[in-house]
């Protein structure tokens, strides 16, 4: 397929323009920087959406954390329409492996706000379609917990950062896209239990970035058909040395100049990508 620049909407923006709808994770962030400090390149762009002037970042979090603890004024990112047909939102779920369960109960019920209500499995996943829950726990034993909060969007999605930090860092975090207990507990001996989460829209993500609030690192999952991979633009590019103008000239050159030397491919197949 012949593919022209139009297709690749990759630009230089102030990272001052970013917002996060998803929590980092500060010692992903610490190895990241040593990572690019080293290589000197940054590899992936995080990937986009526009809203009025800013960006909300869907994937990128770590890397947009790292080059702004890094001193660095712009990033190199990749627009996309989150309301097309390129991309499509789900939902990773947490496997937690390795914590007594009535730890686990425990540590969540302590959340202020938080309240943890017995349900049979047709009931959780009904509430959490409907959004009536913010999350169900399915316990290693079948016991389903249906996890409640009252506000809106925002409060919820604060609360729901509080109850994984119950957990966060004192076991083992697995994620995954499905919730069946039978195929988990083969994979995970030592399992504990799985979180559910919802599926949240676009808008619902917009409205949360925007009001400056997080979801948890690690529960939105978004497939981005096109990504641009491999840019490996040199991270020069990203300080205050030039203008914003200058780069994105540079940047179009730099695309074009592939695309003339067929260096950019487009994989519509789904591919295994084993890194060194």
């Amino acid at each position: 397929m012949k593919l022209e620049t139009t297709a690749i909407q990759l630009r230089f923006v102030p990272l001052d323009r970013m917002l996060l709808h998803e929590e980092d994770d500060p010692y992903r962030v610490k190895r990241l920087e040593i990572s690019l400090k080293h290589d000197g390149r940054l590899r992936n762009p995080p990937i986009v959406a526009e809203h009025g002037e800013r960006y909300i970042v869907l994937d990128g979090a770590t890397r947009t954390t790292a080059l702004r603890a890094m001193g660095y004024r712009d990033v190199l990112v990749q627009i996309v329409d989150y309301y097309g047909e390129t991309v499509q939102v789900s939902a990773w779920h947490h496997v937690l492996a390795g914590l007594p369960p009535n730890r686990l109960l425990a540590g969540l019920a302590d959340v202020d706000g938080v309240t943890l209500q017995p349900v049979d499995p047709e009931s959780a996943c009904r509430m959490l379609a409907t959004r009536e829950i913010v999350a169900s726990v399915l316990m290693r034993n079948g016991q389903w917990f249906a996890v409640l909060c009252e506000g809106d969007n925002n409060r919820r999605a604060t609360l729901l950062c509080q109850m994984v930090a119950e957990y966060r860092g004192k076991t083992e975090v697995h994620r995954s896209v499905e919730a069946d207990l039978p195929t988990l507990s083969k994979e995970y001996a030592d399992l504990t239990a799985v979180i559910v989460f919802p599926s949240y829209s676009p808008a619902e993500i917009t409205d949360i970035a925007i009001n400056g609030a997080k979801v948890p690192m690690g529960i939105t999952r978004h497939l981005v058909a096109g990504r641009a991979l491999g840019l490996d633009i040199p991270l020069d590019m990203l300080s205050d040395s030039q203008t914003l103008e200058a780069k994105n000239a540079w940047l179009d050159d730099l695309i074009h100049k592939r695309l003339q030397a067929n260096k950019i491919r487009l994989y519509q197949e789904p591919v295994f990508v084993f890194d060194e």
